[in-house]
Parts: C-alpha cells; sequence; structure tokens
C-alpha cells in the first residue's frame, strides 16, 4: 500500500490535493449531496435514524473529555459582552419584536383563563409555603400598623412598634385560615381573570422595558458571586447526569413524534436541496482539504488502484 509522509507526497496525495480545491470537484460533490438530500426527503425518519444508536450516543456521552474550566470561562465572557451590547440601546423588546406577535402572545394568554387541576394543587403547595406565610404576616402587619398611624399620628407608630412580636403572634394564628381563603380565591375560575391581565400586564412591562435597563439590572449584581456560581453549576455532577437524562427524554419524545413522518415533512428538502448542499460543501470541502484527511483519501485511492491492476 503507497505510503505518505510529512515531507514526501505521493502523485494520488498530489492529485487530491489539486482536485479537492478544483470548481468541478465542488460542483460534483454539491450535485451530489443534492440528489442525495432529494432522494433522503422520500424516506421516513424512522427508516433513516438509528435511534438507539443516537440514545446510546446520548447515554455514554463522558462529559470529562469537555474542559468544563474553559467552558465556564466563555459563559461568563459571553454574557459580559452581552451586557456591553446592550448597554445603552433605549429600544424595548416590544420595538424589536413584531407587534403581531405580541398580540398573538397575548390572545393565547386570553385563552388560558382556566388552570388546570395540577396548576392548582402547584398553586396550593406554593400558598402554603413558609415563606409565603411570612410574607402574609408581613403584609398585614404593615397595613394593621399604617392604620394606627393614620388613626393615631402621634402614638399610632410608638405602639404598634412596642408591639410588633405580639401582633405578628397574634396574625399567625389565623393565618391557616387566610391562606385558605386566598388559595380558594386564587383557583377560583371567577377570580382567575385577575390572574391573567396581572401576567397580561407584567408581559407588557417586561416588553417596553429598555433593553439597556436589563444590562444595568445585570450589572448591578455582585460579578464575582455570580462568576463563583456559574463555576460550580459547570463543575456540577449530578447537574451533568440531570442534564442527560433530560436529553435522553427528549429524544425519546421527538424520536417517537417524527418516526412515522418522511424526512421531506420536518425538512423542505425538495425546495432546498441545492442550498442545503451548497452550505454542506463549503463545510466539508475544508475537512476534506486537513493534510491527514487528504493524505488517508489519496491512499485509499492507490490502494484501490493496485487492486485493479
Amino acid at each position: 500500500m503507497p505510503k505518505s509522509t510529512a515531507g514526501r507526497s505521493t502523485p494520488h496525495d498530489r492529485y487530491w490535493n489539486a482536485r479537492v480545491r478544483s470548481r468541478e470537484f465542488k460542483r460534483a460533490l454539491t450535485d451530489l449531496i443534492t440528489r442525495e438530500l432529494k432522494s433522503l426527503a422520500r424516506e421516513r425518519a424512522g427508516d433513516v435514524i438509528d435511534a438507539q444508536l443516537v440514545r446510546t450516543m446520548l447515554r455514554e456521552l463522558d462529559t470529562r473529555v469537555i474542559n468544563r474550566a474553559i467552558v465556564a470561562d466563555l459563559i461568563i465572557e459571553g454574557s459580559r459582552r452581552g451586557r456591553r451590547r446592550l448597554d445603552g440601546r433605549e429600544e424595548s423588546l416590544l420595538d424589536v419584536l413584531d407587534h403581531r406577535l405580541v398580540a398573538d402572545i397575548e390572545a393565547a394568554l386570553e385563552k388560558s383563563i382556566a388552570l388546570s387541576p395540577r396548576a392548582e394543587e402547584f398553586v396550593t403547595i406554593l400558598m402554603r409555603k413558609e415563606f409565603v406565610r411570612s410574607l402574609f404576616t408581613d403584609v398585614t402587619y404593615t397595613a394593621i400598623s399604617s392604620f394606627n398611624q393614620r388613626v393615631n399620628p402621634l402614638f399610632g407608630a410608638l405602639a404598634t412598634h412596642a408591639l410588633e412580636d405580639q401582633i405578628k403572634g397574634s396574625i399567625r394564628l389565623f393565618m391557616p385560615m387566610l391562606q385558605t381563603q386566598a388559595i380558594a380565591f386564587v383557583i377560583d375560575r371567577a377570580n382567575q381573570r385577575l390572574v391573567l391581565d396581572f401576567a397580561r400586564a407584567v408581559l407588557r412591562l417586561l416588553l417596553e422595558v429598555p433593553a439597556g435597563r436589563y444590562a444595568a439590572i445585570a450589572a448591578s449584581t455582585d460579578g464575582k458571586a455570580m462568576q463563583t456560581l456559574i463555576r460550580k453549576v459547570v463543575k456540577n455532577a449530578k447537574l451533568g447526569v440531570l442534564m442527560r437524562q433530560l436529553a435522553l427524554a427528549f429524544w425519546d419524545d421527538l424520536y417517537d413524534t417524527i418516526r412515522h413522518r418522511r424526512i421531506g415533512e420536518l425538512v423542505r428538502l425538495d425546495e432546498h436541496a441545492e442550498w442545503l448542499a451548497q452550505r454542506a460543501v463549503a463545510v466539508a470541502l475544508p475537512a476534506l482539504s486537513r493534510p491527514h484527511v487528504r493524505r488517508f483519501i489519496a491512499a485509499e485511492i492507490a490502494l484501490a488502484a493496485a487492486r485493479r491492476t
């Protein structure tokens, strides 16, 4: 079998080096990929994709091959660049997005006025959390304090402050009943319209905020603390396992959905086969021009020629 070294090339090596850079080769490869894509469009996804092979790759993916420290550095630097790009921009997301899209989002919210049983269960669990209990207690205490100050400006605030622990203790006695009433109010179908209106108002507010404000909010946080958190998240082994499990679940659901569909239904290959082929060739040619790849192909050409003789 003919061999080539870094300092010496064979005729086959030189031929392939020139051939892979020629316009004729590029055109022939584009035509070949175009025909293959059009043929692929008629195939069903389940007949083309090896689902078990994809699952095996996802399941056995070894994240140790990734330099996690570099990944963390890239995320941090990307965040910095993003903040710098947003800084000073006065247009809002509403200015950037299509107004029709915003109207469609609001219309979708308009139709989603009924909470599902699972959503009601989630609201109930959330409302019974200690954080919510403490929040309700503080809000109720603040309301009582404000009322006393208006009724008795001279001594209302002093008396309320002196009796703060006793007042909050009394409020906590009634808190289970207040929480029950709050939960009933939130999940009542007649009151869900208020929650929907609130969500729509928050969405509109977020869309109208200038993009530069988001950069200012991000810049106001403790940068070092956030960087430390990012590095810990990237290195967390359990998070890596969870991401792998999510990827497997996503792939199973995706494959089950598309396996009986033709590739052409998922990607418009018939209409855009040539466009896709041109982009694929633009990516493939540099790879085919790599010295080791080029020499491997040249050696295979020489081996085939030797067998014919």
